[in-house]
């Protein structure tokens, strides 16, 4: 795990642990040459960590922290993949409009059909 938060809770007698942590692809290999490093961002992590490799292709945004905040230990990896990804206009940074996406609404063909 990387952390823990206490989540504050209407009921004082009910105080919540918060765990959050990260997820490694097994092999460095299975980020399919991304460009986030082909070491893994902690020596005894192997892999590739999920979240920067999420951040690196403009997927994701980070969460900004304050500096007494608790946050995950790869905080300063996951800036610099999501800072790379703004640089290189990848993603939710990219200047080009998001695709539109149609629906189709098969509840109406069956109407259409009894009545046609």
């Amino acid at each position: 795990m990387d952390g823990q938060n206490a989540a504050p809770t209407a009921n004082t007698a009910d105080t919540r642990v918060l765990d959050y942590g990260s997820v490694f692809l097994g092999s460095p290999s299975q980020a399919d040459g991304d460009d986030v490093s082909s070491t893994p961002s902690s020596a005894s992590q192997p892999g590739v960590n999920i979240a920067e490799l999420l951040l690196s292709r403009g997927f994701a945004k980070t969460s900004k922290h304050r500096d007494y905040e608790e946050r995950s230990h790869y905080y300063d990896a996951l800036l610099a993949a999501e800072s790379r990804a703004e640089k290189a206009k990848k993603g939710v940074h990219s200047l080009k409009e998001s695709p539109v996406m149609h629906i189709t609404d098969l509840t109406t063909v069956r109407h259409l059909l009894l009545f046609h």
